[in-house]
């Protein structure tokens, strides 16, 4: 295959965006080479610039379950584009939705919409501070929350992926709060708490850790 146009793309791009990219797993770093500039996308499969077809096994990091362009959801972006496209105000529809992910999800009790899964683990983790009191909090090494800087010790992703308390940005304060176990490892988070007996405001994880290959939790875990 060829990526002449996508070179040359990146290559643009780097002069007025930081790195080339807007978020740093799409640097490709981790495999090599020069990122690919998607054209489009139809179903399963995405279209480069430089007009190879590529089947897409990301899904654009997990959104995309009903596949590119899918007639139904276009139809119903472009029915709700033509009555405006933001408010600053409610909407009948942000209850409808919230109802239906409170009847589907037995654990759920009340939903807050958020822009993004970063302001979202933000948000969780600020209320567990301040429900329980404690600080510190306990992630696991390879696992991705987004890009808080509580989040960003070996994340698995982005700049700081082997970060440590001098991880450029990320305070020796922070660091210290945020305790690292291992994932699949029951053993060694007992002994992270027990480490930190009444100083834990709460455990945040992947279900999937997926920025380590999609690694499945062991059965009791």
């Amino acid at each position: 295959m060829k990526y002449q146009r996508s070179s040359s793309l990146f290559a643009a791009a780097q002069k007025v965006i930081p790195g080339g990219v807007n978020s740093p797993v799409r640097a490709f770093k981790a495999v090599g080479g020069d990122p690919i500039f998607v054209e489009k996308a139809k179903g399963a499969y995405l279209y480069d610039v430089d007009g190879n077809q590529l089947i897409d096994y990301i899904n654009s990091w997990g959104p995309m379950i009903l596949g590119h362009a899918y007639e139904p959801v276009v139809n119903a972006v472009v029915e709700k584009a033509q009555k405006g496209t933001s408010f600053g105000m409610p909407t009948e529809i942000e209850t409808e939705i919230a109802a239906l992910a409170v009847a589907m999800v037995p654990n759920i009790d009340k939903i807050r919409f958020v822009n993004s899964g970063t302001e979202a683990c933000m948000s969780a983790v600020r209320l567990a501070r301040g429900f329980t009191g404690k600080d510190k909090i306990i992630k696991f090494a390879g696992c991705y929350h987004g890009h808080s800087d509580s989040f960003l010790i070996q994340a698995g992703s982005g700049a700081v992926t082997f970060g440590t308390p001098n991880s450029p940005g990320v305070t020796e304060g922070t660091a210290k709060d945020t305790l690292l176990a291992t994932y699949n490892d029951l053993k060694n988070v007992e002994a992270v708490i027990a480490a930190n007996k009444n100083e834990v405001a709460c455990i945040i994880l992947e279900p999937v850790a997926g920025n380590m290959g999609c690694i499945p939790p062991a059965k009791g875990f």
